[in-house]
């Protein structure tokens, strides 16, 4: 039999297989685990099989008269299987992360991330080391009820001494500082370029006279360069000599590996929102939603043993009135980049590719002369966005 309830298994072995006289408990019926049942006859009675099977499923077989009495075993009975409180208190990463870690060591069982209630007794109180030694406590754990799953400074599980030894291990060598990254950015915005001439062939001469680009254009973006660092201080010279390039902002931010750093520079926009009904009356109530506008920067890096991996979402927005539909409220223009890159330590990587063409228009009358004597001017420009990202591992970090 194969996928098959275990309350399910219990009832149908002992009606039709063994025809033992018999009673189940409630609770063994209602166990809806699944597991897969086969017996082949040889070298054994059924009858003791059964009894071995019900023993490894936790439950117990009293026979009183010839009547078999199936039921849980409790707690007393289970732990005569050799089991400890193992409690870890972490050095360096959460509890949260360093569970879903080691979970794979225990298999089916899992390392809670728990926080003691406040009503525990002192003795369960008893802090592990501070130096983020394992604690097994042997005799009676407390029950799970009075741990309350959070993400907190501690995690505890009951397992046996082996499953000990083998968490402590994974834990010492997972349980490590997590690296640092320092990053450093330059954006700038270009205008008056051209579709021939644009602003990341001018950043990218800029930079080749005073620093040697490594291995050309990346794999997933080919509006991007990499370079060392060497000359890095006199190419930014460079662009904030010439009149096209404007810098918008250089965010320096030093960020945890795994983690998200965000920068926002601008303004938040009063946007309306939907509108609901209020009271007996309906009284209509506009809703106003605030929305970021300017330069939006998300930084995630992933740091590795040989290269930093970094996530990167560039976003400059602004509004501007809306001619058409919902006139009371701004339309948003945004230019976005979102991509992924690898880099090694201290690389400088050039990004470009947020493109803008703008046309204008104006016509001067002084209303008295004819329409064809009218003057009119138009004009019609290009800005695009490049970024200059440097990132560099903090010394003294994860290695």
């Amino acid at each position: 039999m194969r996928y098959v309830n275990v309350g399910q298994l219990v009832d149908l072995l002992y009606s039709e297989a063994l025809g033992v006289p018999h009673v189940i408990s409630s609770d063994v019926l209602q166990d809806t685990r699944l597991v897969s049942f086969r017996y082949d006859g040889k070298g054994r009675d059924l009858h003791s099989f059964v009894l071995d099977f019900l023993d490894s499923q936790g439950f117990a077989v009293t026979s009183k008269s010839g009547v078999d009495y199936v039921s849980r075993k409790s707690y007393d009975e289970r732990k005569k299987v050799s089991q400890s409180l193992f409690v870890y208190r972490p050095r360096f990463r959460t509890a949260a992360y360093l569970a879903r870690a080691v979970e794979p060591v225990l298999g089916a069982k899992t390392l809670a991330s728990a926080r003691p209630f406040a009503e525990r007794t002192e003795s369960d109180m008893s802090a592990p080391p501070s130096d983020g030694t394992a604690v097994g406590q042997p005799g009676n754990p407390p029950p799970r009820a009075t741990l309350a799953l959070s993400a907190a400074d501690e995690l505890t599980c009951l397992c046996t001494d082996e499953e000990i030894k083998r968490v402590a291990a994974a834990l010492k060598e997972i349980d490590a500082a997590a690296g640092e990254v320092l990053i450093r950015g330059w954006v700038y915005e270009v205008s008056n370029t051209r579709a021939n001439n644009s602003a990341f062939s001018i950043a990218a001469r800029a930079f080749g006279t005073s620093v040697s680009m490594s291995n050309g254009a990346t794999d997933s973006d080919p509006t991007a360069l990499r370079f060392s660092s060497s000359g890095l201080d006199m190419a930014l010279s460079l662009l904030n000599a010439d009149t096209r390039f404007k810098q918008i902002s250089d965010p320096h931010v030093r960020v945890t590996s795994g983690e998200r750093v965000r920068l926002n520079v601008g303004s938040r926009v009063p946007t309306l929102g939907s509108i609901s009904y209020q009271g007996a009356s309906g009284t209509p109530v506009q809703s106003v939603t605030y929305q970021d506008a300017g330069l939006i920067f998300e930084v995630e890096p992933v740091v590795m043993q040989e290269a930093i991996e970094v996530r990167l979402t560039e976003q400059i927005s602004s509004f501007v009135p809306t001619t058409n539909g919902v006139n009371n409220s701004p339309t948003k223009n945004t230019r976005e980049i979102k991509t992924t890159i690898s880099a090694k330590d201290g690389e400088v990587i050039l990004l470009g590719g947020l493109v803008q063409d703008g046309d204008s228009s104006t016509k001067n009358s002084p209303g008295w002369l004819p329409s064809f004597l009218d003057g009119h001017s138009a004009s019609s420009g290009r800005t695009e966005v490049v970024l200059v990202l440097q990132v560099q591992r903090v010394k003294g970090g994860a290695q």
